[in-house]
Formats: structure tokens, sequence, C-alpha cells
């Protein structure tokens, strides 16, 4: 069996394929989440460890080496579900849970997750690893399992019946409100409605579904049209303007630029080039 990287961003399944895998390789498959880790972890990506075959990586850092010949698998979601799920996390690790905490962590979580796309999903490196879209696992678990087996163990042929048998019958778990309930045996379940969350409110999703900035950049378009910092409590509307220039039209268009430029002529966009 192959020795592979698991990559995933949080709350996309990875917990959920590593029991598939289990079951269906039995105590041939040896696999080391890193951050709690097996007996004597090398706490090392990728692993030193010559038995393990599949060990986890979320990438906080983005540090993680990309490395040529290397095999990876990596795991993903839509951004919408995932930050639904992982405020789930940080509510039961203490986090507030109010839709003003959501909002301000879905602000934040965005800025990462695009960083993660950008390196696992839509680099060039990342288009000749595996990649599991966590959906595409809910939706056909045989087809997700058969494609992560082949990927660790290649050349020897896909047993359906052991496919079947290890989505038929492995555990889940229920996140919600900081509580986790786990279903044992309960084979592979339907994810929940983003409608049924308690924040939900269809505009605010359909703004959380249009996210294209980062705040970095919605601070970096504020300070040179109207030098100041946007509103904290708007951040997440900002940053999901179309692009830093659709973004720096609407505020070229705002009252308050209006009545800076009839203080101050010279906009700072006119200033830094006479600088």
């Amino acid at each position: 069996m192959d020795r592979v990287i698991g990559v995933s961003w949080p709350r996309s399944g990875h917990h959920l394929l590593v029991r598939l895998l289990t079951l269906y390789f039995g105590s041939g498959f040896r696999y080391c989440d890193y951050y709690g880790g097996v007996e004597n972890c090398c706490k090392a990506v990728p692993c030193t460890r010559p038995d393990i075959h599949l060990s986890k990586s979320h990438d906080f850092d983005l540090q993680l080496p990309q490395i040529e010949g290397r095999k990876y698998l990596i795991q993903y979601r839509n951004f919408v579900p995932s930050v639904v799920s992982n405020f789930e996390l940080h509510v039961r690790n203490g986090g507030a849970d109010t839709p003003e905490s959501f909002r301000n962590f879905a602000s934040q979580q965005f800025d990462a997750y695009r960083a993660f796309t950008n390196k696992w999903i839509t680099s060039d490196f990342a288009a000749n690893q595996l990649q599991i879209e966590y959906d595409q696992l809910q939706g056909d678990p045989q087809n997700g399992l058969a494609r992560a087996a082949e990927w660790l163990h290649p050349g020897v042929p896909i047993d359906p019946a052991r496919i079947a048998d290890a989505v038929a019958r492995v555990d889940g778990e229920r996140i919600e409100r900081g509580r986790v309930t786990p279903l044992a045996g309960a084979g592979v379940h339907s994810a929940r409605r983003i409608e049924d969350f308690r924040f939900y409110a269809a505009p605010l999703f359909a703004t959380l579904e249009n996210m294209r900035l980062s705040r970095e950049e919605v601070t970096i378009v504020f300070r040179d049209v109207l030098d100041r910092d946007p509103v904290a409590a708007n951040m997440l509307n900002f940053q999901a303007a179309a692009s830093t220039d659709a973004l720096r039209r609407d505020l070229m268009a705002s009252d308050e630029y209006t009545a800076r430029q009839r203080q101050d002529p010279q906009s700072p966009t006119d200033k830094a080039h006479d600088t």
C-alpha cells in the first residue's frame, strides 16, 4: 500500500473517509491524524514512519510542502456549508453563539478558505493529485471510497462487496449548537440542510455564496479611496464585491467619497501618484 499525505479543509469529510478506508482495508490500514497522533507520532508532514499509509494535515499555515513524486489525497467543500459546520466547532470551543459572531467568523474564515483553495484545489500541482469533494463523497460514497482505495493501493482490483459493506455500516456524527452526537453504524447519511441553521437568512447566505475578496484586499481599497478602514460589521458585504476594481468604483460613487472630494479635490489615489 502506498503512503499518502492527506490534506483537507476542515469539515470536508476527512474522518468519514478514514473510517470508510479502515472498514474496507481492515487492520492492514494505518492512519495518523497528526493532531492527536498515534503512539510515538513523529509530528512531521510528510510522515516519517513507514507503517503509516495515510496522514492528515489541514495546512493551516500554508507551509505544507508540495513534493513532486509524492501522493496527496485532497478533500474540500463548498465554502457555505463548511463555514456553518466550522462555526459549530467554534461554538463548541467556547466561541459566542450569536448572529454577529457568525458573520465575523465567516468573514475571517473566507480568507483562509481562499488561500487553501488556491494552493490545494486550483493549482497545477493539486490537479495531478486525488481530489474528493464533500458533496460527491456524500452523494456517491461507494465511488468516493473506491477512488481513495485505488489511490492508496493501485493495481489491486476494487472489491465492490466490501465497498458496499463499509458504506452501509460506517459510523457517523452530527455537530450542532456545540454538541457532537455520535451516529454509530448509521452508514453515510445526508448532510443537514443549510436552511435549518439557526442563523440562516437568505440575503446573508447569498452574500456568503458571492464572497470573492479577502479582508486585506477590502481594507487596502478602503484606505486608498476613503482613507479609513471599513466598518467591521460591514466587512462581509464588502468581501462579496465582484473585484477590487468593482469595490473601488462603488466607494467612489458613495456620498462619503463625494463629500471628501468637496473638502479635498485631490483624491488619495491622485496624491499617491504625485509622490
